[in-house]
C-alpha cells in the first residue's frame, strides 16, 4: 500500500509539473505574439502575423511605403545578457541600386546581419563612431559617401545596431529590449526586461528608415537623370 501511495504521490507530482511547464509555454508564447501590439497605431493599415520565432510581426505602410517591423531575439552572444531587437524594414525595389551594410560594434553572433557576402570593407567616416564595420557593393561608394552626413547624428545612438541599403529597401535594426539578467544567468531563459516593444522605439526606426528611403531615393533619381 505504501508503495502504492508513494507511485500516485510520484505521478502526481509529476503531472502538476507538466501542467506547469505547459502553461508556462502557453504564457511565452502568447508574450511573444504579443510584442508589438502596442505598436499597431505606427504603421497604417497594419497587420499582424506569427514568424516562425513566435514572435508576432507587423506589417503596413509608412510614409506612403510598404513596411514590416519584426523582432529578432539575439541570444548568441557569449558572455552577454540577450537582446531584443527591431528589425524596421521599408520596401522599394531598385534592382540598379547598390548595398550598403552599416553595423555598430560588429559580432560574430550578430543574427540579422547580411552584409557579410557584400566584397569591399569600408573604414567609417571620421565623423562616425568608429566601432562602426561598413560593407559595400561595388558602385556603392558614391550613395554611401551622400549618406555620411545623414548618418552621423543617427549612429551616435547607442540603441541603433545596423543600417542596411540594398535594391529591395531599407532596414533599420534597433534595440528594443535587453534580457533579463536572473532568467539568463540561472536558467539560460530568454527573458526581456519589457513584454512589450515600446511604439516609440519602432516609430524612430521607422522615421530613420524613411529618411534615408528618401535620401536615397533622390539619389536613385539623380542617377536616372545623369545617365539619361
Amino acid at each position: 500500500m505504501e508503495t502504492a501511495a508513494g507511485f500516485l504521490a510520484l505521478a502526481a507530482a509529476l503531472l502538476a509539473a507538466a501542467v506547469a511547464i505547459l502553461r508556462a509555454n502557453a504564457r511565452d508564447r502568447a508574450v511573444r505574439r504579443a510584442i508589438l501590439a502596442d505598436c499597431s497605431d505606427v504603421l497604417e493599415a497594419a497587420e499582424t502575423s506569427v514568424a516562425r520565432s513566435g514572435y508576432g510581426v507587423l506589417r503596413g505602410v509608412h510614409r506612403g511605403r510598404r513596411a514590416a517591423l519584426t523582432p529578432i531575439a539575439d541570444a548568441l552572444a557569449f558572455r552577454k545578457l540577450p537582446q531584443l531587437w527591431l528589425a524596421a524594414t521599408l520596401l522599394e525595389q531598385n534592382d540598379g541600386r547598390p548595398s550598403i551594410e552599416i553595423i555598430r560594434r560588429p559580432g560574430d553572433a550578430d543574427a540579422f546581419t547580411g552584409g557579410a557576402g557584400l566584397p569591399l570593407s569600408v573604414r567609417p567616416p571620421a565623423e562616425w563612431p568608429q566601432d562602426t564595420s561598413v560593407r559595400v557593393s561595388p558602385g556603392a561608394l558614391a550613395l554611401l559617401g551622400s549618406l555620411g552626413p545623414v548618418l552621423a547624428e543617427a549612429l551616435a545612438d547607442d540603441r541603433l545596431k545596423a543600417i542596411t541599403v540594398s535594391p529591395r529597401g531599407v532596414r533599420i535594426v534597433r534595440q528594443a529590449a535587453q534580457g533579463l539578467r536572473g532568467s539568463y544567468v540561472l536558467f539560460r531563459e530568454t527573458r526581456f526586461d519589457e513584454a512589450r516593444v515600446d511604439p516609440s522605439t519602432a516609430r524612430a526606426a521607422l522615421d530613420l528608415a524613411a529618411a534615408i528611403a528618401d535620401h536615397v531615393q533622390a539619389h536613385d533619381q539623380a542617377d536616372l537623370h545623369e545617365a539619361a
